[in-house]
């Protein structure tokens, strides 16, 4: 049982810090998208997203993924894991998102309009390719909420 409850706590540890990663070394482009797409749709608090949703949403995945990996805080951080995984589902669900995302950044990315502060416009973004971020969100979630109820576990 103690290899299992490794094996998930990696996965989900491993996820969590890499994507919060993603998020502080200015590489995600979910958030620059979601803050485009909310202000042309007019939802309030969009202008929020990028680059303040960044570091907040950075900051919990990086501690939360400590927490699952470190096995003195293993049970906290699998409880925490669940929330920015279920909050990936809800925004995806969202109009602040959708199920449908672009694939990155266009070339080059639209650090030039952020330096000029210009907001992002549709072509700061590739097309929308699919919904592969939305599906490894749900998934995501899925593995997080096994991994719980694995760590709750006595071995």
């Amino acid at each position: 049982m103690n290899i299992i409850k490794w094996v998930f706590a990696i996965i989900v540890g491993g996820f969590l810090l890499f994507f919060g990663y993603l998020k502080f070394s200015g590489a995600a482009f979910i958030l620059p998208y979601i803050e485009y797409k909310g202000l042309t749709a007019g939802l309030p608090f969009a202008e929020l997203a990028y680059p303040l949703g960044n570091y907040i949403i950075g900051g919990v995945e990086i501690i939360t993924g400590a927490l699952v990996l470190l096995p003195p805080t293993r049970r906290l951080g699998s409880l925490l894991a669940i929330s920015p995984f279920l909050g990936a589902v809800i925004i995806h669900l969202s109009p602040y998102l959708g199920t449908v995302t672009p694939a990155d950044f266009a070339t080059p990315k639209p650090e030039a309009a952020l330096a000029a502060g210009e907001g992002f416009v549709r072509t700061d973004f590739t097309a929308e390719t699919g919904s592969a971020l939305f599906f490894i969100a749900v998934g995501m979630l899925v593995v997080s909420i096994i991994n719980l109820v694995i760590q709750q576990r006595r071995a």
